[in-house]
């Protein structure tokens, strides 16, 4: 017998309000994602494949706290492991095909993992987005979204090493 979705996620103790805290938020940004870049009636979210994006990055990192034995996971894992997720269930669907449109779902991860990391660090959006070592960035992520075996844990390691990277400039 199959459990329902809700009933497992509760019986590993996930809570479900957190979780569809998240979806909503998830589903917020790709809809900005499709105004911003004028894909309306181009591309639109499946519901029920980013609800399970959601759904598996929740049982992911409860597996995760569970085998070490940790209350709350870190930021770069919270952002890795959402972008994994997010790049294995391609919830963004081509309705009427585009430019560009094979990439879409690793499109909008280059573009939401580097706003949130730069949001995480106080870079405003106009000093990241006219950048060229930051463009560099962005250009090496999306393309080792479209062409790399990417890992939850190699998108955790390239935004610690990120952060890491910020962090050391100020010392120096």
């Amino acid at each position: 017998m199959k459990i329902p979705a809700q009933e497992y996620l509760r019986s590993i103790g996930v809570d479900l309000n957190r979780a569809a805290k998240r979806y909503t938020y998830v589903l917020f940004k790709m809809n900005l994602f499709i105004e911003q870049y004028s894909l309306k009636g181009k591309a639109d979210v499946n519901f029920r494949i980013l609800a399970e994006a959601v759904h598996d990055y929740y049982v992911d990192t409860m597996r995760v706290k569970d085998f070490h034995k940790i209350e709350y996971t870190n930021t770069e894992k919270v952002y890795a492991y959402m972008a994994y997720w997010l790049l294995r269930r391609k919830p963004l669907q081509v309705i009427e095909e585009f430019n560009g449109c094979e990439f879409i779902n690793e499109l909008f991860i280059t573009l939401a993992l580097s706003s949130s990391i730069a949001s995480e660090k106080n870079i405003a959006k106009d000093k990241w987005e006219n950048n060229p070592t930051f463009k560099k960035f962005q250009d090496l992520l999306f393309y080792n979204l479209k062409y790399r075996h990417v890992s939850q844990q190699s998108l955790e390691l390239m935004i610690e090493a990120f952060f890491s990277g910020y962090d050391f400039i100020g010392v120096v």
